[in-house]
């Protein structure tokens, strides 16, 4: 008698199994019974209710975008202080403990993953041509200084100040915005890449920038090292020139530069504020040789393209 009802169980299991339904579920007794019998059935797994579920940083980004984004794509949340603000309150609101960076990585990862539910319907106005040359000199600076993408740039509030602040050294109060959004016009153009000489070698580069008034006053704050220095204004490269005393050369270029161009362009230099950028290198580096430096000032010339240079 048991084994014909452990039989029939069997047959149940057998029929249970091939045409599982989600919302069914055995009784505990008979899932034992089964068992026995010797069938083993899944049972469905509890599914916690919404009102109590814990969200995830993806879910919890992907909803303030849709709460904050006002039919403004992913790039523009992050490029707008304020729409930025919105996003990463909203991701509070789920995740209390949420920073602000891990919010926004996480906006452009869902973005590249074409996970963002929301559909893009307002377009914001686009760059001003003008404002590139400030955004590039900005947005390599901060690239060179902390090895870090434009993305990174965008979503990291230390990175988003640090670009503000290179961007001011080259135009006074220039506008946040705009210089996040050339600089986003520029990545899709592909005209920030870095320096070839660059993803092939660690040469262990300190990168300052100062005011020319500065340097002026105190020669010393640059170091008598081997490296390259690029002059630089609002409207973009000057020159760049590569020197084994990056002090002595450029103390030569500010009493009388031996180029022609570059002297009677410092002669005339009034309005814009002008800047130095120096890469400067350990002795032990491999730009200590003059050959390295020149491949490494040619590469910089050839990606940034200063006006006074004659092109290598």
């Amino acid at each position: 008698m048991l084994f014909a009802i452990l039989d029939r169980l069997a047959v149940f299991c057998r029929l249970s199994a091939v045409h599982h339904r989600p919302h069914f579920a055995l009784p505990q007794s008979v899932a034992a019974a089964c068992f026995v019998a010797g069938w083993a059935v899944s049972l469905p797994a509890q599914t916690a209710h919404p009102a109590t579920a814990q969200p995830t940083i993806e879910t919890a980004v992907a909803a303030a975008f849709v709460a904050t984004a006002d039919g403004f794509s992913s790039d523009e949340v992050l490029l707008h202080d304020e729409r930025y603000d919105a996003l990463v309150a909203a991701v509070r609101q789920r995740l209390p403990e949420t920073d602000a960076k891990t919010a926004a990585l996480t906006l452009l990862r869902l973005r590249k993953a074409g996970k963002l539910p929301a559909q893009t319907t307002r377009r914001a106005a686009a760059s001003d041509p003008a404002i590139q040359p400030v955004a590039e000199i900005a947005a390599r600076q901060v690239m060179n200084q902390y090895q870090v993408t434009t993305d990174q740039i965008l979503a990291d509030p230390r990175l988003r100040k640090e670009l503000q602040q290179a961007a001011e050294a080259v135009q006074p109060r220039v506008d946040s915005y705009a210089i996040r959004k050339a600089m986003v016009g520029l990545r899709k153009k592909r005209s920030l890449k870095p320096e070839l000489v660059l993803r092939v070698a660690d040469w262990k580069r300190e990168v300052a920038v100062h005011a020319i008034t500065e340097l002026v006053a105190d020669p010393t704050l640059v170091p008598s090292s081997p490296g390259v220095y690029l002059f630089r204004d609002a409207t973009g490269y000057v020159y760049i020139g590569e020197a084994k005393n990056l002090r002595a050369r450029l103390a030569e270029h500010l009493s009388g530069s031996d180029r022609l161009a570059l002297a009677a362009y410092l002669q005339r230099q009034t309005e814009q504020p002008l800047t130095v950028e120096t890469h400067a290198f350990p002795v032990d580096s491999p730009a200590s040789r003059v050959t390295v430096r020149r491949a490494y000032e040619s590469e910089l010339i050839r990606s940034r393209e200063p006006r006074l240079n004659v092109r290598p």
